[in-house]
């Protein structure tokens, strides 16, 4: 498989992941591109197999080198409105900005394993990859993570 094809083929999920992991929304489109450098420079090592989980866990480490460059940054970047919510629309806007303190409240493994198979529908064998854990403790990951937020939105209550 051919950058180019991995790239039309998996751009958006490793945007997606990129966000998940705790990129800013101002910084997606450089990380993601800096995800596709990675995976140009170590196509050759690459087995072929499991086109999503490898890009997965490039895009991980790549966004724990930018959560790590982050402290030294000095410039504050201004959220943009997120596709298809409508900034007139206060509710909306506050239950959207509710879940995302939630989702912060979890630890970066408990979140990363949660998002990743509770939203991008990946196997659980794909996220341990990812992750870079065994399968048990993924599931063990994906347990805390779901009781966590469980306890959080019932003392929200």
């Amino acid at each position: 498989m051919t950058i180019e094809q991995l790239f039309s083929a998996h751009v958006d999920f490793v945007w997606r992941s990129l966000r998940h992991f705790g990129v800013a929304e101002i910084d997606l489109d450089d990380q993601t591109q800096e995800v596709f450098l990675v995976a140009h420079r170590r196509l050759a090592q690459w087995s072929g197999d499991q086109p999503r989980a490898w890009l997965g866990a490039i895009a991980r480490r790549c966004a724990a080198a930018y959560r790590r460059r982050s402290h030294r940054r000095h410039e504050q970047s201004v959220e943009a409105v997120p596709e298809g919510l409508a900034p007139h629309d206060p509710a909306l806007r506050a239950e959207v900005d509710r879940l995302s303190r939630i989702l912060d409240s979890l630890d970066e493994d408990k979140r990363a394993v949660f998002l990743l198979y509770e939203v991008e529908e990946m196997t659980m064998r794909e996220v341990a990859e990812i992750v870079g854990c065994t399968l048990p403790t993924a599931y063990a990951r994906l347990y805390a993570a779901r009781r966590d937020l469980a306890r959080v939105l019932e003392e929200a209550r």
